[in-house]
């Protein structure tokens, strides 16, 4: 007897077939079981490094605004050393270098990840961008110290960190939509609709704020004026420029940093407003991402408070502290709001 033919030795048999709609090819049938033996480490670390960014961003701010930015004064060691000298300005410095170290450990990790396993390959691209521009923000964090808070340097960095952020969360957010929805094909979980896109538009619009901030606040602009809504007091109805008026009264800015300041409250002001109402029109509308406008609506505002609060006690750092982490906060629910528009083509 054949022993190919033995009953001892059946041929293997194909089990997804009898479950297999008409039509369905087999290399169609092997994708998706690939999709189907996906695990949540990829979800939780790309969550991780989302929750881990938010902090990093404020903590950032605070210590610029505690004047320890420059309690080392090289990188990427502080004072030539490994173990840095003791101080709590220094120890503000060190601490942030290794929160950001750590991030960008776990960036590599989710990167390797993408590389080294079948299922997360369409992650790919994605995660090179975003290796990619956590080592452009470590080489701006180090030309923060080294070129002594070069206000330009400054901006980018902000911005860097938020857009960080943002990637992390759509990440984030499409590993896990991928998991809850495995059968469906590449083309079928990402859709850039014309909802999708007004959405990118506003998140475009906050970035455009965000930079504005940054330029007040790395040029410390922020402590020129101390009134509101002019930059002096008693320039809320004063409409008087000139050498002639005191410097106590005039409505419109005199100097460079009069001027930065009281321009990001102008683009602060007329965006917010627009945010608002694009939140109502867009989100607030929908049932699925009603909740998500509101909590815009509610950053929004709180976030012009927040800033009203820092022009009139001086730039306490607490106050804008909360005011940068707050701004991050917004970039992180209208990238969220984004990521489950395009995946879930609402």
């Amino acid at each position: 007897m054949n022993p190919s033919t033995s009953t001892k030795n059946p041929l293997p048999v194909d089990t997804f077939s009898a479950n297999r709609p008409k039509g369905e090819g087999t290399n169609q049938t092997e994708a998706s079981d690939i999709w189907t033996q996906r695990r949540p480490l990829f979800r939780w670390m790309a969550l991780a490094a989302a929750i881990l960014t938010w902090p990093l961003i404020a903590f950032g701010t605070y210590v610029r605004l505690k004047n320890a930015g420059l309690s080392c004064p090289d990188w990427p060691l502080c004072h030539g050393k490994i173990i840095p000298p003791a101080g709590f300005e220094i120890a503000l410095e060190v601490g942030h270098r290794f929160v950001a170290s750590f991030l960008g450990l776990l960036i590599t990790v989710i990167l390797i990840l993408a590389y080294t396993r079948p299922q997360y390959k369409n992650y790919r691209f994605l995660s090179v961008l975003i290796f990619v521009l956590v080592c452009v923000q470590g080489v701006l964090g180090g030309l923060t110290v080294l070129m002594k808070l070069s206000p330009p340097t400054v901006v980018f960095h902000l911005v860097g960190g938020n857009a960080l952020f943002g990637l992390l969360i759509f990440l984030a957010y499409r590993a896990y939509y991928d998991e809850r929805n495995p059968h469906r094909s590449s083309d079928q979980r990402q859709s850039w609709s014309h909802f999708s896109k007004q959405q990118a538009g506003m998140l475009l619009l906050f970035f455009i704020i965000l930079i504005s901030g940054g330029a007040n606040s790395s040029t410390y602009s922020g402590y020129a004026c101390n009134a509101f809504p002019g930059c002096h007091p008693g320039s809320a109805l004063s409409f008087h420029v000139g050498e002639a008026v005191a410097s106590e009264g005039y409505f419109l800015p005199k100097f460079q940093t009069e001027w930065i300041h009281m321009t990001h409250r102008l683009i602060a002001i007329v965006g917010g407003l627009a945010l608002l109402i694009m939140s109502w029109r867009l989100l607030y509308r929908k049932q699925a991402y009603r909740m998500i406008g509101i909590g815009i609506w509610v950053l929004i505002l709180g976030e012009i408070s927040v800033g009203i609060l820092n022009a009139l006690y001086r730039i306490p750092a607490p106050i804008s502290t909360a005011h940068t982490a707050i701004a991050a906060t917004i970039v992180g629910l209208l990238s969220y709001s984004l990521a489950k528009s395009v995946h879930e083509r609402h």
